[in-house]
């Protein structure tokens, strides 16, 4: 089998972030000759057009030329190919892209979802929903009592204002759901380490489950001082976007997370090798759950194959993620989501919808 054709097309969509404006996201297609497609629908659209554009360049100027008339099937040799010629960050989501529709025809052309491709660990993963964040500590804890009412058994927290607001959004929201429901906190990098330790302290009261991102991902010395003194598990380096698993050991080797993030936009090859180093240090790694169908669906079948991830984050409002794909992940009555049974990436993508919402198309 050989990779005949690579085409992207730049889709417009509704900001998830900004309701009532509009985003950008990228199809991308990579075709063979036996037929078999990989198809995977990303984005940075939510931060800006620009970056989205460039995605779709990158890899039709730069991982085109580098992998036409290669074997699909040969995906370790091409994710090294395009990371040798990567640098991080949004060239980083091209590589991803490429790699997922890899691993798409690969699971297409077995007749096998890619978590069983991997090596299946489990069927179903309980899922916590991460939340938007509103202006008000009642706000943020009627959404989140309105998401376990939907049948989470676990909420993220995502906020704005003050470190002082965002403890008293961290309180509202535990008086509201109770001890039963699993509290998740993402400071999104924001904290300077006085402030990140005062945070740390409150959210141990309140028995919230991790605390992620409280520093700089590049503070490492700042982050393990943070895992040695607080109880409360602390995650890092979901927002690093780095190209080599090598970039993530000193994380483990210095003890500076106690949970390791890593997000399968990066693709899967990336994401598996993250996850299997820190098994080999004996701590979870909890992929992030963000973007459209595809990213949704690549951190399912990624928790369904690694024993070390415990949680699947799925975001809400859902349908703000939900574009373009007729069968969206959803929740089960108990809380689960259930791995996908299709081959490769399981996605059942709504191609009338895309080409409705085309900008413009490259190849």
């Amino acid at each position: 089998m050989k990779i005949t054709d690579v085409k992207a097309t730049v889709i417009e969509v509704e900001n998830a972030y900004r309701p009532g404006q509009k985003g950008i996201s990228n199809f991308f297609q990579v075709f063979t000759d036996e037929g078999i497609e990989g198809r995977v629908l990303t984005d940075r659209g939510p931060f800006g057009e620009f970056r989205s554009r460039c995605m779709s360049q990158t890899i039709v100027e730069l991982f085109k030329p580098m992998i036409i008339g290669r074997d699909p099937l040969d995906r370790e040799l091409l994710w090294e190919m395009m990371v040798a010629r990567s640098f991080g960050g949004t060239v980083m989501f091209a590589v991803g892209a490429v790699d997922l529709c890899l691993w798409d025809i690969a699971g297409k052309k077995a007749g096998m979802p890619i978590y069983k491709m991997l090596g299946g660990y489990r069927d179903k993963i309980r899922a916590y929903a991460s939340l938007l964040s509103f202006d008000s500590p009642r706000a943020n804890a009627d959404y989140a009592m309105k998401m376990v009412a939907k049948g989470y058994t676990g909420v993220k927290l995502h906020l704005r204002g003050t470190y002082k607001d965002h403890i008293a959004s961290a309180k509202a929201v535990r008086e509201a759901v109770g001890d039963g429901v699993e509290c998740f906190f993402d400071a999104n990098c924001r904290y300077d380490r006085r402030t990140a330790l005062i945070v740390g302290r409150e959210l141990e009261k309140l028995n919230y489950y991790w605390y992620e991102e409280p520093l700089p991902n590049t503070d490492i010395e700042g982050l393990r001082e943070l895992c040695q003194v607080l109880d409360i598990p602390v995650s890092a380096t979901e927002e690093m976007f780095h190209v080599q698993p090598a970039h993530y050991t000193p994380y483990l080797v210095q003890h500076a997370t106690d949970i390791m993030r890593t997000d399968a936009l990066l693709g899967i090859t990336l994401a598996k090798k993250v996850a299997d180093m820190c098994d080999a240090f004996h701590i979870k790694c909890e992929p992030e759950g963000w973007g459209p169908a595809t990213g949704q669906f690549a951190t399912l079948h990624l928790a369904g194959c690694c024993r070390n991830t415990e949680f699947y984050e799925h975001m809400e409002p859902a349908e703000a993620y939900d574009v373009c794909v007729k069968n969206p992940i959803k929740i089960d009555k108990d809380g689960f989501v259930h791995m996908p049974t299709g081959p490769g990436l399981g996605v059942d993508f709504d191609l009338e919808e895309i080409n409705r919402r085309t900008v413009m198309t490259l190849e």
